[in-house]
C-alpha cells in the first residue's frame, strides 16, 4: 500500500476498532489492535504540524484520553499482515479417544482482541465420517476465559473409527471471511484379550534363557502394538522397572538371558495401539531354577511332526563354545548345530525341532545326541538320549 497520507491514517481511526498506542522511540510501534495492524514510530515526526489528533485509551478499569499533537504519517511503502487466529483448539490437532469409555468433546477457544462476538450460530464444527459423510454443528458457549476469550463445546458418541473435523468462525465485520482450523480426531479401543502363555508360574525357568510368549487382540486394521516389558524381583508394579530392551512391534514373544538363579521374578506388560491407546496387563510372576548339573533335553520324547521343539541345556562352567551332533542308532550323523559362545557359569540351551540337516523330519525311534564344549585349549563330551514319538 503506498501513498498514505494523514487525512488517511485518521480514517482508519475511525472505521477500525480504535486502540492507539503511542510511544517515541524507534522501537516501539503505534498499534491498532484490529487485524493485527503495526505501524511503525520510524514514519512520525514530532516536528510536523500537519496534523493532530486523539485518541481514546484504556487504562485498566479507566478509560483515559491522550492527546497527540504534532504528529503525521508521512509516505511510505508498507504491506500490514493482516492475518490472526481466532480459534485455538483446546486438544492435540490429531486427538484420540476411548470408545466405550468417553464421549468426544470438541472443544475451542475464541479470541478476538477487537471483543467482537462470533456472528449467530458460530464457531461451527463440520465433520467428516469414515465413510465420507459429512455434518455440521453449532457449538454452545461454554464461558469466558478472559476479556477477549470465550470457550465454545460440543460433544459427540461416536463409533470407532478416523474422523476429519473442521472449526470454522466469522462475525458481523467480516461475514464474508470464515476463520478455520481442522485436523483429525481418532475413536478407537485398547487392545484386549491378553493371554499370557509362558513363562510358566509353576515349574522352574531356566535362567539364561526365559521365553516371554503371549496373544493380544487388537481392532485397528493395519495396527502398530508396541510393547514395554517390566522386570524385576519386587512384588509392587510401582517398583518393578521398564527393560531397556523392549519387544519388537507386533511380536507375540521375547527371550531374556542371564536373569539370577533360584529368585522369584515378578513381571507386566503395558501394550500401545497406533494411536498410544494402551492396556496394562495384570502382574506375574516365575520361579528360575539353578546351574543345571547335566546335559539333557526336555520335553523327551517329543514329536516333531506337530511342530514340537525341544530344549538341550547343559553347563557351562567357564566361557567357551558348544555345539551339538545328533547320530543314529547305527552312527550316522542326522543333524549338527552351529557353534555357539556361552559365558562361564550359566546354562547353555541350543533348540533343536526334530529334523535333518536336509530339513527332513526324523522317523520314530531313539537317537544320542553329543554336547562338545570348549574351554580355551580344553574340550569336554557329554551325551544323552533323546526319543522321537510322532
Amino acid at each position: 500500500m503506498k501513498n498514505f497520507i494523514c487525512l488517511f491514517a485518521i480514517l482508519l481511526l475511525v472505521i477500525m476498532p480504535k486502540t492507539l498506542k503511542a510511544f517515541f522511540n524507534n522501537s516501539d510501534y503505534q498499534i491498532f489492535n484490529y487485524n493485527n495492524f503495526f505501524m511503525s514510530c520510524d514514519f512520525l515526526h514530532e516536528d510536523s504540524i500537519m496534523c493532530s489528533f486523539c485518541t481514546k485509551m484504556s487504562a485498566g478499569s479507566n478509560e483515559s484520553y491522550v492527546e497527540v499533537t504534532n504528529l503525521y504519517f508521512e509516505e511510505f511503502d508498507y504491506e500490514p499482515n493482516l492475518e490472526f487466529k481466532l480459534l485455538t483448539p483446546q486438544h492435540q490437532t490429531d486427538a484420540v479417544s476411548i470408545y466405550d469409555e468417553e464421549d468426544v468433546t470438541f472443544n475451542v477457544v475464541h479470541n478476538d482482541v477487537a471483543n467482537n462476538a462470533p456472528q449467530e450460530g458460530y464457531p461451527k464444527i463440520l465433520l467428516k465420517f469414515p465413510d465420507a459423510s459429512t455434518k455440521t454443528y453449532s457449538m454452545n458457549e461454554g464461558g469466558s476465559v478472559d476479556k477477549y476469550k470465550a470457550s465454545y463445546t460440543y460433544t459427540l458418541k461416536l463409533d470407532k473409527g478416523s474422523y476429519e473435523y473442521k472449526y470454522i468462525t466469522t462475525n458481523k465485520y467480516d461475514s464474508n471471511n470464515l476463520c478455520e482450523v481442522k485436523g483429525n480426531w481418532h475413536v478407537t479401543s485398547r487392545p484386549y484379550n491378553f493371554v499370557k502363555k509362558s513363562p510358566h508360574s509353576t515349574f522352574e525357568e531356566i535362567p539364561d534363557n526365559v521365553c516371554f510368549s503371549w496373544n493380544i487382540s487388537t481392532d485397528e486394521n493395519d495396527d502398530k502394538l508396541s510393547y514395554e516389558l517390566y522386570l524385576g524381583l519386587e512384588s509392587k508394579k510401582s517398583d518393578i522397572k521398564k527393560l531397556e530392551k523392549s519387544p519388537d512391534i507386533n511380536s507375540l514373544s521375547h527371550r531374556i538371558s542371564k536373569l539370577k538363579h533360584k529368585k522369584k521374578y515378578y513381571w507386566y506388560m503395558i501394550i500401545k495401539n497406533k494411536f498410544g491407546v494402551s492396556l496394562e496387563t495384570e502382574l506375574f510372576s516365575f520361579f528360575t531354577g539353578g546351574l543345571v548339573e547335566k546335559f539333557y533335553n526336555a520335553p523327551n520324547p517329543f514329536n516333531p511332526g506337530i511342530g514340537t521343539v525341544t530344549d538341550f541345556v547343559f553347563p557351562m562352567y567357564y566361557d567357551g563354545t558348544a555345539e551339538i551332533k545328533i547320530y543314529s542308532e547305527y552312527g550316522d550323523l542326522v543333524w549338527e548345530s552351529d557353534k555357539s559362545f556361552f559365558d562361564g557359569n550359566t546354562t547353555g540351551n541350543i533348540k533343536y525341532d526334530g529334523k535333518d540337516n536336509s530339513g527332513r523330519t526324523l522317523y520314530n525311534g531313539s537317537y544320542i545326541a553329543i554336547l562338545t564344549r570348549k574351554y580355551g585349549d580344553k574340550t569336554e563330551t557329554q551325551r544323552c538320549r533323546i526319543l522321537i514319538i510322532k
